[in-house]
């Protein structure tokens, strides 16, 4: 028994191992359907076509189902974590206008995106217009996920939060509640902000996540001392995934990933769309530079700009169907590794 899981995160169980032989078999290289025919059985082929499992190679990656938009309100941050690029290379101070704003969510709300987050190497919270922000989502009925660092979330943006009720999750960056330690680790000294302003939002009732990011026996240590401070206070707490940005951080954080030859696809560019602060769109949320960019939110629909020719292309190179250049992202970037355990999208060929 196995199960094929689709875009729409539904799984179609079977029980024939001879459609798993036929999925591995012809995910290797383009193949005849006459000949996939011979060897695995007209019916079996003629019923993965059907179900989009078998794809001609040219139709290859033009599918897609849109979770969320990640849109880039602002383009600065007020801290330089160390497991961050902003650390070393910050950007400019940035604001997307609201106009592209209201542009940019009816959009996301008339392609079916599920929420939104505020989201790129920033901080939100430092928005001068999130409180306008809110009520726009509001107005869609699209739900946030607010990823901060709660050093400028103040008693009124929390009020804000409440009473737009668009609030799907606030999850707040607190990487050591040791005030020395949080100091080296955010390269910020807005420790009794961050601390003050998150222990508000719980009292206010918003649900709040507390990650802390890290790697290795310090991560560790951070993680329980920030669960015995807000587990009590009702936060839930774990820890981040943290990575190397696909090569853009050196030292403990790097992770040397270097893939070689076609790539084996992820599942971020087929279910988050990121927009930045100028409207733009590329194609991921590790791409700090913006190095891979296929359209403007200006240029048509988000179905529109998924679905053109340029975007496809992106895809077709990040799911192997066309050899990536050498300096593509994605061969720096852990989501490529095929036992990677957070990976979201694995090729039928590397099950075993």
């Amino acid at each position: 028994m196995f199960g094929v899981v689709g875009l729409d995160r539904v799984i179609v169980w079977q029980d024939d191992a001879e459609v798993l032989q036929l999925l591995r078999y012809a995910s290797e290289r383009p193949h005849d359907s006459t000949e996939l025919s011979a060897r695995f059985g007209a019916s079996r082929v003629a019923a993965a076509v059907a179900r989009e499992w078998l794809q001609d190679p040219v139709e290859l990656c033009r599918s897609y189902r849109i979770e969320s938009g990640e849109i880039e309100v602002t383009a600065h941050c007020n801290w330089g974590c160390v497991s961050c690029p902003v650390a070393t290379d910050p950007k400019p101070r940035r604001t997307m206008p609201m106009s592209l704003f209201e542009e940019i969510v009816g959009k996301l709300t008339a392609a079916g995106a599920s929420y939104v987050t505020f989201q790129f190497f920033n901080e939100p919270t430092l928005d001068r217009y999130l409180s306008q922000r809110l009520e726009v989502l509001a107005h869609h009925g699209m739900p946030l996920a607010l990823y901060t660092n709660a050093s400028a979330l103040t008693t009124a943006k929390i009020e804000d939060l409440k009473r737009t009720g668009v609030l799907k999750d606030l999850i707040v960056n607190i990487p050591a509640v040791d005030e020395a330690e949080f100091a080296k680790l955010t390269g910020s000294r807005s420790y009794h902000h961050t601390m003050g302003n998150t222990e508000a939002a719980l009292r206010a009732g918003l649900p709040v996540h507390v990650v802390v990011n890290g790697v290795g026996a310090r991560r560790e240590r951070n993680l329980e001392e920030v669960e015995r401070h807000f587990v009590p206070l009702g936060a839930q707490v774990y820890p981040s995934l943290t990575c190397d940005r696909a090569g853009e951080l050196g030292g403990e954080y790097a992770q040397g990933v270097r893939v070689e030859g076609r790539l084996t696809g992820c599942g971020w560019p087929v279910q988050h769309v990121n927009i930045s602060v100028t409207g733009a769109l590329f194609l991921c949320c590790n791409d700090y530079y913006q190095r891979e960019v296929f359209g403007h939110v200006g240029d048509g629909s988000i179905d529109e700009l998924l679905s053109g020719e340029p975007a496809v292309a992106l895809r077709r190179k990040v799911f192997g169907v066309d050899e990536a250049p050498e300096d593509f992202l994605c061969r720096r970037c852990h989501n490529q590794l095929p036992d990677f355990p957070a990976r979201d999208f694995r090729p039928i060929a590397t099950f075993g």
